[in-house]
């Protein structure tokens, strides 16, 4: 039994048409056209898209169209002839990328402003309502020291009064500060304390242990 893509192609070719005038004529593209012809149905769409092809292709011949569909219909078989998807209906060629465009730029714009001004609001908040910032570095807490002097360092903020067990020290430009103290017994208790201009303050302990 001759199979539709032999029919098609005979008549074609009793008609002395090229796939190039076919594919013109039809608008069916020539890798399709052949496909069809050569019965390759694992080339091709789905079967709603082949039976639209037949159907076109046999008109423009002027062939019975009811008659093509039947023997397609008899000859295809989809646990036989799998049909797949063609690459050119998975993946568009007019597939756009990302492009970055005034309204987007724009956006972003607006959108980084007021990411800023959220953060200021943010370090703002943090100043009036919190104390301020507090690192002693030396001594450790628990200490145990040889000697009954012994140096307090650390850091702050610039703008910060620094006290040392009730005993206001200086503050250099960057926030750093250094006071040697006494220690009057076997435990000592060291208290740091940072305030800031609008009174808020932060408390740093230190236990120190004097062995001698």
């Amino acid at each position: 039994m001759r199979t539709v893509g032999q029919v098609l192609k005979e008549e074609r070719e009793k008609k002395i048409y090229t796939l190039d005038e076919i594919e013109k004529a039809t608008k069916i593209r020539k890798e399709l056209l052949e496909a069809l012809e050569a019965g390759q149905y694992l080339k091709l769409p789905p079967p709603t898209f082949v039976q639209g092809f037949i159907k076109n292709y046999g008109k423009f011949l002027g062939l019975n169209t009811e008659k093509l569909l039947a023997i397609f219909r008899r000859e295809f078989s989809e646990k036989v002839h799998p049909p797949r998807i063609l690459d050119s209906f998975t993946n568009p060629v007019d597939k756009k990328g990302f492009r970055m465009t005034p309204a987007r730029a724009l956006g972003s714009l607006i959108l980084g402003l007021i990411i800023i001004f959220f953060v200021y609001l943010w370090i703002e908040y943090r100043f009036l309502v919190g104390g301020p910032f507090l690192e002693v570095s030396q001594p450790v807490n628990q200490y145990n020291a040889t000697s009954s002097a012994i140096e307090v360092i650390g850091r702050t903020d610039p703008e910060a009064k620094v006290s040392i067990n009730n005993q206001e020290i200086g503050v250099d430009v960057t926030g750093k500060f250094s006071q040697e103290i006494k220690l009057s017994g076997n435990i000592n208790t060291i208290e740091i304390r940072a305030i800031s201009k609008n009174g808020k303050m932060t408390k740093v302990e230190r236990t120190v242990f004097l062995k001698i």
